[in-house]
């Protein structure tokens, strides 16, 4: 029998965050970190989804608005309805979908959560964080060396913040380990910290704003056993290190790849506006 062909309600995160496409961009911003959420649906007046606003858009609309004004700050988020920069459509599957096909989806669209649509209705979110749980049953016993993406992008702890911004625009990633001067994991900065760090100022030291909440992990542990430490952590990621040495990064898309290499069955991911 198929592994992953459980349909994604087994899975999914049932409460599902909108925001009226009304709402300004700092309030979308403050929503995203109340709910500890990365990516949030734009709703309007008939409460249908009619796009997106993640981390990513937020990110990059803010570092334009810095550019722009030049205030000196890390970010400026623009003071504009979500209507006005949102990413129209939005990307769904049934309810129904095995994990199998909605991981496929995920690396097709190289997004991290898609939403789970019953009629016209949004019903629940299937995300990476979400597929850790179907890998932690499946039980693989793949070392993470073999699965990682390497080598891992970094930062030292001393960068300016303006820099390590630039990095994750321009490596077009989440997150980087921020590291020692040997080298060593000390702190991530990811689009969390980037946008948490928006009032701040651009040449601040990247320590002063970093997590320093890490799930590191030898080169050898079996896939199951990250994707476990992962989901507890509440991470996006794990650190792949070997001796005192950093060797790669698995990230959720590279746990999305180790689900959906396993088959792959044609679906239809709808995306809609309206």
């Amino acid at each position: 029998m198929m592994r992953f062909a459980t349909p994604v309600s087994r899975y999914m995160t049932c409460e599902v965050i909108t925001a009226p496409d009304t709402t300004p961009l700092p309030e979308v911003h403050r929503a995203l970190g109340e709910h500890a959420i990365s990516c949030v649906p734009i709703v309007d007046a008939a409460s249908r989804a009619i796009g997106v606003l993640s981390r990513t858009d937020l990110l990059r609309l803010g570092q334009f608005e810095t550019k722009t004004n030049s205030r000196g700050m890390l970010l400026t988020l623009p003071d504009v309805p979500a209507r006005d920069v949102l990413r129209p459509g939005i990307i769904t599957v049934g309810r129904t979908t095995l994990v199998v096909q909605a991981a496929s989806v995920l690396l097709k669209h190289r997004i991290h959560r898609v939403f789970v649509r019953e009629g016209d209705e949004l019903i629940g979110v299937f995300s990476t964080k979400d597929l850790l749980l179907a890998l932690v049953e499946a039980r693989d016993a793949t070392a993470i060396g073999e699965l990682m993406s390497a080598p891992a992008y970094t930062i030292p702890l001393d960068a300016p913040l303006a820099l390590a911004a630039d990095r994750l625009t321009t490596a077009q990633v989440s997150g980087l380990v921020v590291v020692d001067p040997d080298g060593w994991p000390v702190g991530m900065f990811t689009q969390t910290e980037a946008l948490l760090a928006h009032g701040v100022l651009s040449d601040s030291p990247v320590e002063d704003v970093m997590s320093p909440a890490m799930v590191c992990l030898d080169v050898r542990t079996p896939l199951h056993r990250a994707a476990a430490a992962a989901h507890a952590a509440q991470a996006r990621r794990v650190l792949v290190v070997q001796g005192r040495r950093l060797r790669g990064v698995l990230t959720g898309l590279d746990f999305t790849r180790a689900v959906a290499g396993t088959g792959v069955i044609p679906v239809a991911a709808r995306s809609k506006a309206g």
